[in-house]
Order: structure tokens, then C-alpha cells, then sequence
């Protein structure tokens, strides 16, 4: 059995490397991609449905081998976590016409190892394919790690989170206020600052671009900050060190702020990490799989209760990928950044 798509298979790949403005459109290509075979042992072949984009990848493109992948080269196909309905299968455990969750290349039909899927119930059209790929998916698993494995947040605590109205950021605000944090966020717009307190729960949050970050963040949180959750480095992380208390910890996730620039910004108040006992550790989501199980079961369960939702900005089909990657870096979307194909089969 097939429900394969009628439409030739297409792909997006790395056209070329970024040049003095950064990531741009042009930077991507969409092209034809090869007719793949029939899947052989241990394959299945997937029609793309929600792609999610992460900007962490920029960070790849001419650059190193990270534990999220390898570096780009031009002419090299991405790989995101995606939501993929199944076309054809040789694995008893995706029959064709369910849906599944995991990495794969930017490309609208092809053959991936069925041992890189995960599942996903039964009733996940109804539940709505997006949150797979928002708070039940990577970002949610990685702002959850960030928070609970790594940072240890409690009840009662003041946090502040960069980036609060992107994907992970999103998700996190909501994370930390469901479980009793205070949350001050920011974000890059006065209509993203509003998201922030109006939808999302945070107690206070700051345009980045209406000031200093330190004076912002003082005034947002005069009494200081416990643990902050970093997406963006340079100036903000900066001001999360001056914020934090005696001890007080900096989880950090990202820095989309320092994408593609070199040199690189680090923390210039340094010193402050010393004399106050300041704990900055990082983190990649893929080293702590063993913690999805209580993942899925608390933010499952605040979901079924309304306690947080899907913050995503959706793009609708596969010829959208290279504007919606450089608005994406922009920082023109809020919340996850999804591309819906929606191919005839």
C-alpha cells in the first residue's frame, strides 16, 4: 500500500555560503529531488507535512560539526525535526497513512531509516500536527530539559528568559510559570513584549531594542533573577549575570545574537561569575533522551489542561523554506517558525 504524493519530489538546499549580510533567502535554493526507490529493510518512505526550522542551524553553515549535525557545504540538504505521514513502509510499526515525528532532510517525499521516527497517536490530526514540533516536540523538549534537568527550577524563583516569544523561548516562559516560577522575558517587539504578559504568563517582559539590557532587565526584576534560560548571548547574557543572584545559575541553549559573526561575543562581566559563585553550564537536548518520558507525561498533561499551547508561526508550502529561514533569523516570526506541505496524494 502507497499514499505517495503525486507531485515530483522537491528539496531545499544550501545554495550558497552566507556573505557579509548573514543568512539571507538566497542562501537556500529549492530544487527537484531524485524519485526515490521502494523502502528497503528497516525504511520507510515519508510524504513531508510540518517541517520545523531551527536557527541554530545557521550556526552550521560553513562552520563545524555540532552534536546536532555536521557542517553545511553548499549543495548539502538540511535535516530538521518534521512531522511526516507515512507513504510506504517495510517497518510493521509505521504502516502507510500514519504519522511520525523525527529528523529528516528538507525534502517533500523520500526514503528515511524508520528507526529515526517516532509515532505519534492516532488522533494527532486532531490534536494538531504543530504541537508535535512546539510544546510536545524538540523545542518542548529542549526548553523542558533546560529548565528541569539542567536548571533545576523551583517554585517561588524569579526567571528570566532571552528570546521568551521564539520557539524555545515560548516554551519556556510557559514551562516555568506552570511549574510556580516568577518569569521575565524578552523578545524584539512591543507587540512580542504584550504576547509575552497577555498570552503567555510571563510577570514581566522588555523590548531588547528599547535600551540597554542591563537596565532593562534591572527594571523588570529589581530584586535580581535566579536562573536564567539563555537563547540569545552578547548583550543579554550579559545582562543575565548582573541580574543573577549569589549563586544563582544561567542555563544556556543558544546564542542568536552571535550566529555567523566572528568574533564571537562573550561575557565581558566575567569576573561577576567569580565572587557571586555564579553557575553557566550548556547544554544540548540530544545528551538527556533518557528524561523525555517525564517530558511527555508533565507537559502532556499540562496541555490536556489548557496550561500551555502551541506559540508558532506557520508558513504554508515547501517553496517557502529559504524566506521563511532568513525571516526565521529576522526575527520576524514568533514562536517556532513551521513550513506546512500539504502535497496531493
Amino acid at each position: 500500500m502507497s499514499t505517495a504524493p503525486h507531485e515530483p519530489p522537491r528539496e531545499a538546499r544550501l545554495a550558497a555560503l552566507p556573505g557579509p549580510g548573514g543568512v539571507t533567502a538566497a542562501t537556500f535554493a529549492v530544487r527537484p529531488a531524485p524519485e526515490p526507490a521502494p523502502p528497503g529493510p528497516g525504511e520507510v518512505l515519508v510524504v513531508l507535512r510540518r517541517l520545523g526550522l531551527n536557527a541554530g542551524l545557521a550556526h552550521r553553515i560553513g562552520g563545524p560539526d555540532t552534536a546536532y549535525g555536521p557542517g553545511l557545504r553548499p549543495g548539502d540538504v538540511p535535516e530538521s525535526d518534521a512531522v511526516v505521514e507515512i507513504a510506504a513502509s517495510a517497518d510493521p510499526t509505521l504502516p502507510p497513512g500514519s504519522f511520525a515525528v523525527g529528523k529528516v532532510p528538507w525534502r517533500t517525499y523520500g526514503a528515511v531509516r524508520a528507526d529515526a521516527l517516532r509515532p505519534l497517536p492516532a488522533d494527532a490530526p486532531r490534536t494538531g500536527l504543530e504541537a508535535f514540533l512546539t510544546v510536545l516536540g524538540h523545542v518542548g523538549f529542549t526548553a523542558w530539559t533546560g529548565l528541569v534537568t539542567v536548571g533545576a527550577v523551583r517554585a517561588g524563583e524569579t526567571v528570566f528568559v532571552s528570546g521568551a516569544a521564539g520557539g524555545v523561548g515560548g516554551c519556556a516562559t510557559q514551562f516555568a510559570r506552570a511549574r510556580g516560577a516568577r518569569v521575565i522575558g524578552s523578545a524584539g517587539s512591543p507587540d512580542k513584549v504584550a504576547l509575552l504578559t497577555r498570552e503567555l504568563g510571563a510577570d514581566a517582559a522588555f523590548d531588547h531594542h528599547a535600551g540597554d539590557a542591563t537596565e532593562l532587565l534591572r527594571a523588570a526584576a529589581p530584586d535580581g533573577v535566579d536562573l536564567a534560560f539563555d537563547n540569545v548571548g552578547g548583550a543579554q547574557l550579559e545582562a543575565a549575570i548582573e541580574a543573577l543572584r549569589f549563586r544563582g545559575r544561567a542555563v544556556l541553549c543558544g546564542a542568536a545574537s552571535q550566529y555567523g559573526r566572528e568574533p564571537v561575543r562573550g561575557p565581558a562581566n566575567y569576573l561577576r561569575m567569580i565572587y557571586q559563585e555564579l553557575t553557566l553550564r550548556g547544554f544540548t537536548v540530544t545528551a538527556h533522551e533518557e528524561s523525555r518520558p517525564a517530558f511527555e507525561a508533565e507537559v502532556g498533561g499540562w496541555v490536556r489542561a489548557g496550561r500551555v499551547r502551541s506559540l508558532h508561526t506557520r508558513l504554508d508550502g515547501f517553496e517557502a523554506v529559504p524566506e521563511a529561514f532568513a525571516g526565521l533569523l529576522a526575527g520576524r516570526h514568533t514562536g517556532r517558525t513551521l513550513i506546512a506541505v500539504e502535497e496531493s496524494r
